[in-house]
């Protein structure tokens, strides 16, 4: 019952702030403007929806924090490491900071997560527990920032992956992960009303870099392998997509000779459209295969070490050949059909 009050109340209160972060935005001209071929809308459109769903998820949680447990011990790190995240998502939505920089700046917050013992502890050497650590934080969170392309899709996939992380606090009892799982999904699905095709507001920086820091600081649960070791990779399936998608990104950018910071239409959804979906269409896929990937890595828990492995080179081969499937559409006229499947 609690976390049906934590995720509604988050719900509620997204559903009032994210009108109102669409008249702030609107108000003080923080706005997403079609000045790129990367920009696919037409009329500017407001930005500031990372707000929003920042402050949707951080009122219930503190809120339930104080009334079951009397302090906000156990979610410190995660709120202090969300709103910083967020703000540097902010910065860039509002002054357009440099790649570099922002990279800077995702570095230090998971420092600061490390800190406070939020880090990779399955391997033996802790110095490579904190490397492992930065390289997840900073990957994910960027990798999300990538897949915000398409109306629906980021929030759409976080929202999935954050009932994945409370299917995983809840079955090993952890109430400091389950509380901000839950907020974080009814925070995501109000901003999903507003930005469900065709969308009246982006999320921005603001809102992909902080949501891709919460899949990346949920992840961070010592509670996956209850029968066997390798469970410890589940969220990585839980997070599939994203990953699945900036990893072909990367690769088909260098392999153009292009610097993978440096955007262009050669998604996964893009492809998929090429192929002959709608972007709507798309992105249900994408949040679909979310939802089949994180039931398997939930799964994967319970299985024998010999069976986990299975479970995981299946996926894993599975990957490899829709990469190579989507990796071989022609992306020359996208610009073209991708108007023509709204």
């Amino acid at each position: 019952m609690e976390q049906l009050l934590i995720g509604g109340s988050a719900f509620l209160l997204g559903l009032i702030l994210t009108p109102l972060a669409i008249k702030a935005a609107f108000r003080y001209g923080i706005l997403d403007r079609p000045v790129t071929k990367l920009k696919k809308h037409k009329q500017p459109m407001p930005y500031l929806g990372g707000v929003a769903i920042f402050l949707a998820f951080a009122a219930p949680v503190i809120t339930a924090k104080i009334i079951m447990h009397q302090d906000i011990h156990g979610v410190i790190a995660i709120l202090v490491g969300g709103f910083l995240m967020m703000l540097v998502g902010l910065f860039d939505d509002i002054k357009n900071l440099t790649p570099y920089a922002k990279l800077v700046m995702q570095v230090v917050v998971a420092g600061l997560i490390i800190k406070a013992n939020m880090h990779i502890k399955f391997m033996d050497n802790n110095i490579v527990n904190m490397a492992l650590t930065v390289l997840w934080v900073v990957g994910i969170s960027n990798a999300m920032n990538l897949l915000d392309i398409m109306d629906g899709l980021a929030a759409g996939v976080a929202a999935v992956a954050s009932l994945a992380f409370f299917m995983a606090a809840m079955l090993s009892g952890r109430i400091n992960d389950m509380i901000p799982a839950t907020a974080l999904f009814g925070a995501v699905a109000a901003f999903l009303v507003y930005n469900k095709p065709p969308a009246k507001i982006y999320m921005g920086d603001a809102g992909s870099l902080f949501l891709g820091f919460m899949m990346a600081a949920l992840a961070l649960n010592e509670s996956y392998s209850r029968t066997n070791v390798v469970a410890v990779i589940s969220p990585v399936l839980i997070l599939g997509v994203p990953i699945f998608d900036v990893m072909l990104v990367m690769m088909i950018r260098i392999g153009k000779g292009k610097l993978p910071i440096y955007g262009s239409d050669d998604h996964t959804a893009q492809r998929l459209v090429m192929m002959g979906l709608s972007k709507p269409l798309a992105v249900l896929f994408l949040v679909c295969v979310t939802v089949l990937l994180s039931a398997l890595a939930i799964m994967s828990t319970f299985l024998s070490v010999p069976k986990a492995i299975v479970l995981y080179l299946g996926v894993a081969w599975a990957g490899m050949m829709f990469a190579m499937l989507v990796a071989s559409v022609d992306m020359k006229d996208y610009s073209k059909v991708q108007k023509l499947r709204k």
